[in-house]
């Protein structure tokens, strides 16, 4: 629950109070733009996750390594080493075979479903499963857009303010965006819906931790002029392999073993624009 693990996350840095208290109305403002962007990229990401595979659009967010490279030149004048083009090429090609090895493997589940239901219900399930691989893939895109952005924004705003300042604003707008977003559904459902067992849940403080852990260390390294916006998002798809197979083999996910081949390919390329 994004809400309770963002306010325990809050509480962990509000001892930093005092410098980011000091941030001028300017900077509270931009800490507040960074926090709604994130916290849509996350719902575009929950809708995705929702209508589809993790373990397929999960290698699709190797799409922001190309989208940091391209924007890096432009914004930030980043070196150009020619390989590092080989890499963007690599990435793309393994993205457009698990593609169409998604495609594939939607096909052969349709076929399946054909001895299960008669020809109209068959084609409104092809139509609806059709419909729900699109939807996932278009959100996770606008998700790994989003991120892009706010790393972005992360170097930017890390110039002119410190991380301290930048992270305490940061996790409480996103903590008030949760607890909004949250009585939304508990309203729109009518129903509160956050149980005991849910305050008890040790992994909602552990996820709140590692956050304000993760974005500590990354807001640190950003206030080098050395380290790079695109050498930053490659490291980022490290998670990937991750949510690849611990997400695949939690949810029992068909031809996980095919997908961690193109994510290795995926890999490769990412390694070639790394170095």
């Amino acid at each position: 629950m994004i809400a309770l693990s963002s306010t325990f996350g809050f509480l962990l840095i509000s001892w930093t109070a005092p410098e980011a208290f000091a941030t001028d109305w300017q900077g509270v403002l931009l800490f507040l733009l960074k926090a709604l962007i994130v916290f849509m990229a996350w719902i575009f990401e929950l809708i995705a996750f929702k209508n589809y595979y993790m373990s397929s659009l999960k290698p699709i967010s190797a799409i922001r390594v190309v989208i940091s490279f391209v924007v890096s030149l432009i914004i930030f004048n980043e070196p150009v080493i020619w390989w590092k083009f080989f890499g963007v090429v690599v990435i793309f090609v393994g993205l457009l075979l698990l593609n169409y090895f998604d495609r594939k493997q939607l096909k052969n589940i349709l076929v399946n479903k054909e001895q299960c239901f008669n020809r109209l219900e068959q084609k409104r399930e092809n139509d609806n499963l059709n419909r729900k691989r699109i939807l996932a893939i278009i959100f996770f895109i606008l998700s790994c857009c989003l991120n892009v952005i706010s790393g972005i924004l992360d170097k930017l705003f890390l110039d002119s303010y410190t991380p301290s300042q930048m992270q305490f604003w940061f996790i409480f707008f996103i903590a008030v965006l949760g607890w909004i977003a949250f009585f939304v559904l508990c309203i729109k459902n009518k129903k509160i819906l956050i149980t005991k067992k849910d305050w008890k849940n040790w992994l909602i403080y552990l996820s709140g931790a590692i956050l304000i852990i993760a974005d500590r260390l990354l807001f640190i390294a950003l206030t080098d002029p050395n380290v790079l916006v695109s050498g930053v998002s490659i490291l980022k798809q490290l998670s990937t392999v991750i949510s690849v197979i611990f997400g695949g083999i939690l949810y029992k996910e068909p031809n996980l073993k095919y997908k961690i081949v193109f994510l290795v390919f995926i890999l490769v390329g990412i390694v070639i624009v790394l170095v």
